[in-house]
């Protein structure tokens, strides 16, 4: 099966999203052939087995004054000869925007893309009339089928497009192979790098540090926490990724303002083999974003062993992953010190839940099941298109 993926048109580095490189995992572990279309202004290092072409530069300034017809015609002319070359069986976006309506008016078909979360949760924040919410809405009516992590995810879209789309389940699955427990070894260097004693309670904040997943209020109830639990533990805050809304700096001073500085460590970007020696160096991993679908550092974390605080939001309730994650009382930084604090006092109970979570994660989100699955969501399509 031929696949022709087009990676987000975002990444860190001038190097590819780690979300579209998991997906080539498993389009490899799949079987399939791939042709990779990146964003114009990155490129990534070569793949072994995968051909790597640029998407043509979109000319946005376009989308509004050209008619629909006038800008089939221009897409046509740019986007068909990559299409031609690539010989796919089916088209698969990644991030939904605008490269959907694109793609769609070359006439290429199947036509699917993966939803991430942001791509859809904030544009349904916007008014009805906002030409940005409506070209996402039309993007999703042009689809043939939608991969989406969760129900909320799948939810928001039929909003969006005002119609049922047509979706699939299938979060991205994880190497638990890579991702595991047993790594006493990692977890005493990172510990000794970061200057942390063996016995003490590390919290880690392992998503990106733009707004949206409020590094500065878990810093806040990081520093509300009961002085006599808060000087046995540290705090972890990863710096990669696109710091919107904030900045590495404030957040800084704000750990100076509120005199938790010395008891915080922040760690950059790395390879992704290294990551789960940096989730066993912890004890429990804290998740509190504004708004989600369904992170893949719930995944990571449960598969490393180590337990989930996290705030209640409705993309968590998928997946059957609930049961193991310890949620707040409610969205706030008062429940989440509350519950930093009782998971001091209780790392026991909290490593049995994660162990359990382990299981479940082994079973049904591997990177080797998810990619099984997305064959068979491929030849689901295929076949339905075939018979017209």
């Amino acid at each position: 099966m031929k696949v022709t993926m087009f990676a987000a048109p975002f990444g860190q580095g001038g190097q590819m999203h780690i979300h579209c490189r998991r997906y080539i995992r498993l389009l490899q572990l799949a079987g399939c052939a791939i042709t990779l279309v990146e964003h114009s202004g990155f490129q990534s290092d070569p793949i072994p087995g995968v051909v790597q072409l640029r998407y043509p530069r979109r000319m946005r300034r376009l989308d509004g004054p050209l008619t629909g017809t006038v800008l089939s015609f221009l897409h046509k002319q740019r986007l068909g000869p990559l299409l031609r070359r690539a010989q796919s069986d089916l088209c698969h976006v990644q991030w939904l925007d605008e490269r959907v309506l694109d793609v769609s008016r070359t006439g290429a078909r199947p036509l699917i893309a993966t939803a991430w979360g942001s791509d859809l949760n904030v544009p349904a924040q916007s008014p009805p009339e906002d030409p940005g919410r409506r070209r996402i809405g039309a993007a999703l009516r042009e689809l043939d089928l939608l991969i989406v992590d969760c129900d909320d995810i799948a939810a928001t879209a039929n909003q969006l497009a005002g119609t049922q789309i047509p979706t699939a389940m299938l979060p991205i699955g994880i190497d638990t192979k890579l991702f595991r427990p047993e790594l006493p070894e990692e977890r005493r260097q990172w510990r000794e790098r970061l200057q942390i004693e063996p016995d003490a309670v590390v919290f880690l904040s392992a998503r990106q540090l733009g707004a949206i997943y409020r590094p500065g209020e878990i810093i806040a109830a990081f520093a509300a926490m009961p002085a006599s639990a808060r000087e046995r533990s540290y705090l972890l805050m990863r710096t990669f990724g696109h710091s919107v809304g904030t900045s590495l700096p404030s957040l800084q001073r704000a750990t100076e303002e509120l005199g938790v500085a010395a008891r915080v460590r922040w760690v950059d970007s790395m390879a992704y083999e290294l990551q789960p020696g940096l989730y066993v160096a912890a004890d429990v991993a804290v998740n509190f974003p504004q708004m989600d679908a369904f992170p893949v550092t719930i995944l990571e974390s449960l598969a490393c062993g180590v337990p989930v605080i996290t705030n209640p939001l409705p993309a968590y309730q998928s997946n059957g992953v609930a049961p193991y994650l310890q949620f707040t009382r409610e969205d706030s930084v008062p429940a989440l010190s509350a519950a930093m604090t009782s998971a001091v006092n209780d790392l026991e109970g909290l490593h049995t839940q994660a162990a359990q979570g382990r299981k479940h994660v082994v079973r049904y989100f591997d990177e080797r099941v998810s990619a099984a699955r997305l064959k068979e969501i491929y030849e689901e399509l295929l076949l339905r298109a075939r018979q017209g």
